[in-house]
């Protein structure tokens, strides 16, 4: 069987599914994704991804004609009619629609809608135990990376940048010095025993996978949303990422400095672990 795509309306083999020229999302960019992890055919988290993605729709003013409820029933429709494919993770795309080319938008517009399986990525299991690197790199993207556009040009080329330097992840950093969130990615030090990331704000995006660990981090430690400088960074017991593919992942070097003496640290450990138990045992998919 072929993998089916949803598009505005209809099942169709991936292979034919297209958008026009006009589309704004193609043109402009102007639109909105969500990626959420399949596990044994089941969708991970699905209301919160749904409801981000409704939050970002509404602040870029797109009006998605459909509830929470029917999303996740397309959803469902599609993972049923890729029984052959049923891991990896589903993607969403929500675009403004189709119109003559033009900066300003007409705000009744119907939007295009787009949902497909991505096939697995397997992560590499060594890199939980070996650890990453990462490196520092100027934050130069707009004011509100807190929706989840698909304008990742800025991203794109830092998390590059971050490869052309033999890092695994890049973390931006604003002009006044303090560490945001990685390329594609959450960013966590540890200090003292204490969790710590960026708060919630325009700033970054709010990950699902990092509420969790930030739930996870307050049964056992203390943990903290604040903002933290470059060389708090560099001076932290442990640094750790998050995000849907990686989950709880330690950062052993950050630009050429070693974290930890080059070892993941054992809150890091502790939490991976309890997110697995976590992913695992949950029920509300």
């Amino acid at each position: 069987m072929k993998d089916i795509a949803y598009i505005s309306g209809q099942f169709v083999e991936q292979s034919d599914a297209k958008v026009s020229i006009e589309d704004r999302g193609f043109q402009f960019g102007d639109g909105i994704y969500e990626v959420i992890k399949l596990y044994d055919g089941k969708l991970f988290k699905a209301d919160e991804h749904f409801k981000r993605l409704l939050n970002s729709a509404d602040l870029i003013r797109l009006k998605v004609k459909h509830t929470l409820e029917e999303l996740k029933e397309i959803a469902l429709k599609v993972i049923d009619k890729n029984i052959n494919n049923q891991s990896g993770s589903l993607y969403i795309q929500v675009t403004r629609g189709v119109s003559p080319r033009n900066h300003s938008f007409n705000p009744d517009l119907d939007p295009t809608i787009i949902m497909y399986l991505l096939p697995p990525q397997p992560f590499p299991e060594e890199l939980w135990e070996s650890g990453v690197n990462a490196v520092t790199l100027l934050d130069t993207r707009w004011s509100y990376c807190n929706i989840k556009t698909t304008n990742l040009l800025p991203n794109i080329l830092a998390n590059q940048e971050a490869k052309d330097q033999g890092a695994f992840e890049g973390f931006f950093v604003s002009p006044d010095n303090i560490v945001i969130e990685g390329t594609s990615s959450n960013v966590f030090i540890v200090k003292d025993g204490i969790v710590i990331t960026h708060p919630i704000t325009n700033k970054l995006l709010s990950g699902i996978t990092r509420e969790i660990v930030l739930e996870l981090a307050e049964e056992s430690f203390e943990a903290k949303e604040e903002t933290y400088t470059v060389e708090e960074l560099y001076d932290a017991d442990e640094v750790f990422i998050t995000s849907t593919t990686k989950e709880v992942l330690g950062v052993i070097e950050i630009d050429g400095r070693k974290v930890n003496d080059g070892k993941i640290g054992p809150i890091t450990r502790r939490l991976h672990s309890s997110y697995r138990k976590y992913r695992e045992n949950i029920d509300n998919f």
